[in-house]
């Protein structure tokens, strides 16, 4: 039959017609089966209506009895159905653009009326506490709904923009985004959601609905490995982060009602360009690297490790471990199925990627070996040392190939010309030398400084007619047919040490010791871009094979991916880096009942005291670094302490001014008062050279007398700290705890059993302090957060906590248990 029948007696057989096709369209389009009762959950049908439906097709589709799913016997049938030249005569062809619209549509209409709020009911558990998560899922979520979750976006790629589609996603991303994420955390399918959000970025058409899809997926990328954590964690310990002007009169602050607020911090007030931060080495991060499809990315660090990522969410998929000493240098193969790194223990080391398996360990240098690479064709790996050769190897068997010497110093940086026909390398002697890789001979060698400055990174443009090269603060792009300086590349803070080039060579980006990355026009020469997040040098830097991102290594012990999808130059306040209270890291810092005080890492020469958003003071006193700070019970005066000068500086916090010192002649470790106020407790170390126990010292804050006893007993600590304090309420139970690359702040309730009230998504976390409900800490950054807990999240403990990062020592004076910190030894 060509077409349908004409005329009202055949309009019932109409709506049959278009029935079956709706229901076969679904069934072939589905990116997985459902059962009939799903399906007709999913198209809004009556029950019982796909059975019968379906009755003259059992001889190309499986229709098992509820629940099993409907399935298609053979790949054959879905592609009749979608030929309309084949199809369109029996009334049954699908367009599939159009039959994938409703689709999308469909499953962003059933997640918009059927998400809400922890819908499975595990309220504060982490997905690892709840047992067969997969069946409780299957209990608590409707398979159809489930089936919109992970699918939708696949549906709205598969067909051209529609207003009513954009409408119903404008919508779920206004009000269910957070439902929907917590359902595919408990699914294990939290990946799928940044692939989704990415997915509806470029379909979607206007340009407010675009930047609210781009404000889901930068705090979906930011905050993933929390949010896997567990459904909760996205209301306690992620949105009260999120940046104030990517949150304000955003939906999702009706969500805030149960978390912890910010009441004060000089972080960032919007999204700037770091996408995310690898933070599990331990330990400076010499080298990365992205994967030829760049959906991984390689780490090395001095914590002799090599660490496998996920470059589209930060999770970590692998750790090689085998190295004994630091590793130098990662470098994918052409096909992205090996990695190789280079490492101060003098080897070589091949790993499959995929597994993270060791291949093979190459062993000839005879000295660290700090540069490594693969030839274009993947058939040979260069690798260069300190003990001034490089040396090339059979990446299928590992052999050895040949040696080339001609540097005189250690060789810091190879690599081979995108035709693979010669390699070049630089040392440490400012040297650059061009080799030809068959021969091994010496084709031309280049001065890459005149002040015979160290070259520590080379790049060349994707189409091999120029190569880059670092010179103290600039780089030097040089045309590599004559061998000739182009331009130098100026305008970076401090010396350059790595360099790149973007895919199709119209920018370079470098890494400098200012820990700042910049961006060069290589047409006009000029700097474009300046990015901040690094706290200290960047030593490595790769970039993704689409240009969009870009990846650098820290002597900060991270590595951090950068978002350049909106171009390689700085795009003002987004880039700029706020305003913060210090200029180094925090170190110690304290909470007053009204306000915070804390101390940067410079002590004398930076030593804050805050209001909740400006500053109060400056104070000057100690001749080095503050260690530890105190503030009175009634806030009017401030303690601060130095393990350096071996003082007590009592201020006026009113005025600023000192009030009286203290001169010691052990090292102040951390501070107290008593409850009361009366009593100043330091506790002190011996100097280095005379060794002895931790003890404790005790004065009259009046008078500055000293207790009859310097070192007070167990029961005189406990008589001066457990009193009540003026306010009438409690010290704070509220401290922090870490665990392999987490910070949690915990809190200790009755019984001394342990609570987590939140995951701070911050790595670099220095100190932290306590007053009532409020919670602060500093980081290495110099930026200060304080948090506010709920009174429903809060429990009354006597418990004092101080802090010192400095060794991480921690007092915690609890009465109500047997644990006793104190000492009578002098």
């Amino acid at each position: 039959m060509a077409s349908l029948p004409e005329g009202d007696e055949d309009e019932d057989h109409r709506d049959i017609m278009h029935q079956i096709c709706e229901i076969l369209g679904t069934i072939v389009l589905l990116m997985y089966p459902l059962s009939s009762r799903s399906l007709e959950r999913l198209l809004g049908w009556d029950e019982e209506t796909v059975e019968p439906a379906l009755g003259p097709f059992h001889s190309v589709l499986s229709i098992p009895p509820e629940p099993t799913p409907i399935r298609v016997f053979h790949k054959s049938f879905p592609d009749f159905l979608t030929d309309k030249q084949r199809s369109a005569e029996f009334w049954f062809h699908i367009e599939s653009t159009e039959h994938h619209a409703r689709l999308a549509l469909l499953c962003l209409t059933h997640m918009n009326s059927a998400l809400r709020r922890d819908m499975c009911g595990v309220g504060n558990q982490l997905v690892s506490e709840i047992d067969d998560v997969e069946t409780m899922l299957q209990t608590k979520v409707e398979q159809h709904v489930l089936y919109a979750c992970r699918h939708w976006a696949r549906h709205l790629t598969e067909t051209t923009w529609t207003e009513k589609v954009e409408g119903a996603l404008k919508n779920f991303c206004k009000h269910m985004l957070l439902y929907w994420l917590e359902i595919l955390c408990l699914d294990g399918k939290l990946r799928s959601a940044v692939l989704a959000l990415d997915l509806a970025i470029k379909w979607i058409r206007d340009e407010a609905s675009s930047a609210m899809l781009t404000n889901c997926y930068r705090y979906l990328v930011y905050y993933y490995n929390t949010i896997s954590l567990g459904p909760c964690h996205i209301y306690l310990s992620t949105l009260p982060f999120v940046p104030r002007h990517n949150l304000s009169n955003s939906p999702w602050e009706r969500e805030l009602h149960s978390s912890p607020r910010v009441i004060m911090t000089d972080g960032n007030n919007r999204w700037d360009r770091v996408l995310f931060t690898l933070t599990s080495h331990s330990d400076d991060v010499n080298a990365v690297s992205y994967s030829p499809d760049g959906e991984t990315i390689a780490t090395g660090g001095d914590d002799r490790r090599v660490m496998i990522w996920d470059s589209r969410t930060g999770a970590q998929v692998h750790i090689l471990e085998g190295h004994s000493s630091l590793v130098w240098a990662v470098a994918f193969s052409p096909n992205g199925r090996l990695l190789v790194s280079g490492s101060g223990d003098r080897s070589v080391r091949m790993w499959n990627s995929a597994t993270g398996i060791l291949i093979h360990t190459l062993e000839r240098h005879s000295q660290q070996v700090r540069a490594v690479c693969f030839s274009p064709l993947g058939h040979m790996i260069a690798s260069g040392s300190d003990d001034s050769s490089v040396i090339l190897w059979d990446s299928g068997t590992g052999s050895f190939i040949r040696m080339l010497s001609g540097h005189s110093h250690l060789v810091l940086s190879i690599i081979f010309s995108p035709d693979g026909a010669q390699i070049v390398s630089c040392s440490e002697n400012s040297s650059i030398i061009i080799w030809d890789t068959e021969t091994g001979t010496v084709i031309s060698r280049l001065q890459g400084s005149e002040s015979g400055s160290t070259v520590y990174s080379l790049a060349f443009s994707p189409d091999g007619s120029q190569l880059a090269s670092t010179c103290k603060g600039d780089v030097i792009l040089w045309n590599y047919g004559s061998h000739r300086i182009l331009r130098r590349l100026e305008g970076s803070i401090g010396n350059v040490r790595c360099v790149a080039f973007s895919p199709d060579g119209r920018f370079v980006v470098a890494g400098c010791e200012s820990g700042q990355v910049v961006t060069w026009d290589i047409t006009t020469g000029s700097q474009i871009g300046t990015f901040s997040g690094h706290t200290n040098q960047v030593v490595s830097v790769a970039v993704s094979p689409d240009g969009s991102r870009v990846v650098t290594g820290s002597y900060d012990d991270t590595a951090a991916v950068w978002d350049l999808s909106s171009g390689w130059q700085s795009d003002g306040g987004n880039d700029t880096p706020n305003q913060k209270s210090h200029k180094d890291a925090v170190r110690p810092v304290a909470l007053a009942p009204d306000g915070i005080m804390s101390a940067s890492q410079a002590g004398a020469e930076d030593n804050n005291v805050a209001g909740r958003h400006s500053l109060i003071h400056i104070l000057k006193g100690h001749g080095k670094s503050v260690t530890t700070v105190a503030f009175s019970p009634d806030g009017r005066t401030l303690a601060s302490g130095s393990t350096d000068d071996k003082s007590i500086i009592v201020w006026d916090t009113e005025s600023g001014k000192s009030v009286k010192t203290l001169q010691l002649r052990r090292e102040v470790q951390c501070l107290a008062f008593s409850p009361d106020g009366r009593y100043l407790v330091a506790a002190c170390h011996r100097s280095k050279t005379i060794p002895g126990p931790t003890m404790l010292k005790m004065w009259i804050i009046e008078d500055s007398r000293p207790c009859q006893s310097s070192s007070p007993t167990v029961e005189e600590a406990r008589q001066v700290l457990s009193g009540s304090p003026a306010s009438g309420s409690p010290p704070s139970g509220i401290y922090l705890a870490r665990d392999e690359n987490s910070q949690w702040v915990e809190k200790r309730c009755q019984g001394n059993t342990i609570e987590r009230l939140c995951h701070l998504p911050q790595h670099d976390i220095t100190v932290s302090a306590s007053f009532g409900r409020k919670f602060a800490y500093g980081t290495r950054r110099g930026t200060i957060c304080v948090l506010d807990f709920p009174p429903e999240t809060f429990g009354i403990t006597a418990t004092t906590m101080c802090t010192t990062s400095q060794d991480k020592l921690m007092f915690d004076f609890d009465f109500h248990s047997n644990f006793d910190p104190y000492s009578d030894s002098d």
